[in-house]
């Protein structure tokens, strides 16, 4: 095929198939998503970074977690087929043992985050609120007598 032509049909279908895509990009309406985003509760405000490490973390103990339940599973197979065989039996008890130390840290990391992240979460102390009895006018005194 003669290169004129070459690029000449490549020309045709370049065109051909950007013609709609650039009539699409040229549409700026209102889609409905942002609607429905809000209503699935994904427009809301983003999440606070305290929040996020917390979620990264009690996932990462979560899995730790499930690998140690492998673990005392696998062990426990290992112990049923010893078949009377004292090092397999002690190496599953060993085992087993470690496990249950590991899920006992896991358990604790997994509160003590939850209690800081929650702590974070909230600001780090408890708000007191006070409510005014409704004649005061300018608003009211900690001890909730009108100013």
């Amino acid at each position: 095929m003669h290169p004129a032509k070459k690029i000449s049909l490549i020309a045709i279908l370049t065109a051909a198939f950007a013609a709609p895509l650039a009539a699409l990009a040229a549409y700026t309406g209102d889609t409905g998503l942002t609607a429905t985003a809000s209503q699935a509760g994904l427009g809301a405000a983003p999440t606070p970074l305290a929040v996020t490490i917390g979620t990264v973390i009690s996932t990462a103990l979560g899995l730790v977690g499930v690998v140690f339940l492998v673990l005392m599973v696998y062990a426990g197979f290992i112990w049923m087929i010893a078949r009377g065989d004292e090092a397999k039996v002690e190496k599953a008890k060993d085992t087993i043992i470690n496990c249950i130390i590991g899920i006992v840290v896991i358990v604790g990391a997994y509160a003590i985050t939850n209690y800081i992240v929650t702590q974070l979460a909230k600001g780090g102390a408890t708000a007191t609120t006070t409510t005014c009895p409704s004649p005061c006018v300018n608003g009211c005194n900690p001890d909730n007598t009108c100013k």
